[in-house]
């Protein structure tokens, strides 16, 4: 249900009362955490013995987020700020929410399986929106009247770069569609190649997923998508790296026949980036947040209240140390890189070869995830950030279930070699 939430509903469309906090996505998203809270309340039997690294640096996260809001409301906050810091403690919850349930209620490698497929395909069909969007100059999603939600956001219409059209799916802006493409890109890309069933289908949803790359027009989502790219070529060998080499042209030139200046547009976004008032005012952003950051840099001044009319950093990491402090951006470093480890883990202990290949992917798309902090400010939006960390919590799953598996395995051979030394 989170997915279809995440992905179906338009990310502008919230419940107003709630503001930025009543995304249907984050709702449902407290309503896991409240779940997964009230299962390991009440439940009687014990849990697993595996202290589950990513539950434990998700739940840190959360924790050190609450002490930043606490430090917050004991401190003189501009009344505009409080509804915020509030908005942002409720998708911080969520967010967690989503990591320790998919960790921990996820019961099988076969499940895992199709939670990722749904993901996949979910997102493969919001890229096939895109360039729709892209080929019709129509948004669609605009249309939409969904009982109970109101839009959010004044400038709800495609944007466009020096004249090409940028399309968004339902997410909320062109980055952050392309944000979501490429943290899935490597999910796409190794079903594509190595699921043990219809190989057809996630070949099919992979070519509008790399083309819906090119034409959000985005230097954050080319960036990812290289990071990705990179990750997940590691493990492939030389033969299917040199294919993927050629595939890559190939469809780079397919881009460039097809949609004329998108490529050019594209590639002046790097040469030009000296010029580029986006590059200036990130570059420009430095010194605000060193002021900012010396008022407060233990806790920050409280998750979700450094507000736009401040100024735009498009710096998750940075945005997060103003508002979080060392405590808040340590504890989300110390998720990432727990999570890439587990990735790590999960790949190596994985009995079947495909759940390995799962694993590397998802490693690949959670570096993706990660290097788009550093781009653009994802927890400023629910599609992006959502999808973060539904990665993350399925890195957890992976690494519980191989190891659970692994574990099966060796105390099945050990009952087996002392049941044929009685039998000697």
């Amino acid at each position: 249900m989170f997915v279809v939430l995440l992905l179906a509903v338009p990310s502008p469309m919230v419940v107003a009362p709630l503001g930025t906090a009543g995304a249907p996505s984050t709702i449902a998203a407290l309503g896991g955490f409240a779940l997964w809270a009230w299962f390991h309340v009440q439940r009687t039997a014990p849990g697993a013995v595996d202290r589950q690294p990513v539950r434990l640096a998700a739940l840190g996260w959360l924790l050190a987020i609450l002490a930043v809001y606490a430090y917050a409301m004991g401190s003189p906050l501009p009344g505009d700020e409080i509804s915020p810091a509030d908005s942002g403690l409720l998708k911080a919850v969520g967010l967690v929410g989503l990591v320790v349930l998919a960790n921990d209620g996820t019961p099988t490698f076969e499940r895992h399986r199709a939670l990722v497929r749904r993901l996949l395909i979910g997102v493969g069909l919001v890229a096939v929106l895109g360039v729709v969007q892209y080929s019709t100059k129509q948004l669609f999603v605009d249309r939409l009247s969904i009982p109970g939600l109101t839009n959010g956001t004044a400038d709800w219409v495609l944007s466009t770069r020096s004249g090409l059209i940028r399309p968004s799916g339902t997410a909320t802006h062109p980055i952050e569609f392309g944000v979501v493409l490429t943290m899935v890109l490597p999910l796409a890309i190794t079903f594509a190649l190595r699921s043990p069933t219809r190989r057809w289908l996630y070949r099919l949803l992979l070519a509008p997923i790399a083309l819906a790359v090119f034409l959000s027009i985005s230097r954050s989502a080319v960036l990812c998508a290289l990071v990705a790219l990179v990750v997940l070529a590691v493990r492939w060998s030389a033969r299917v790296r040199l294919g993927a080499l050629v595939v890559t042209l190939g469809a780079t030139a397919v881009v460039y026949l097809l949609v004329p200046g998108v490529l050019g547009t594209i590639g002046r976004l790097f040469t030009g980036a000296g010029n580029d008032p986006s590059i200036t005012s990130r570059t420009d952003s430095y010194q605000i947040v060193e002021t900012f950051f010396e008022r407060s840099p233990v806790l920050g001044r409280g998750f979700g209240t450094f507000l736009t009319r401040y100024w735009i950093l498009d710096n998750g990491y940075l945005g997060l140390l103003i508002e979080g402090g060392v405590v808040g951006l340590g504890g989300l470093l110390l998720l990432i890189a727990t999570t890439l480890v587990a990735a790590s883990t999960a790949r190596r202990a994985a009995a079947a070869s495909f759940d390995q290949e799962v694993a590397h992917a998802l490693l690949a798309a959670v570096a993706a995830g990660a290097c788009s902090l550093a781009f653009f400010d994802t927890f400023a939006f629910p599609q992006s950030a959502g999808c973060f960390f539904l990665l993350i919590g399925l890195v957890g799953a992976s690494r519980r279930l191989a190891l659970q598996d692994a574990t099966t395995t060796r105390v099945a051979a050990v009952e087996r070699r002392r049941t044929e030394e009685v039998v000697a």
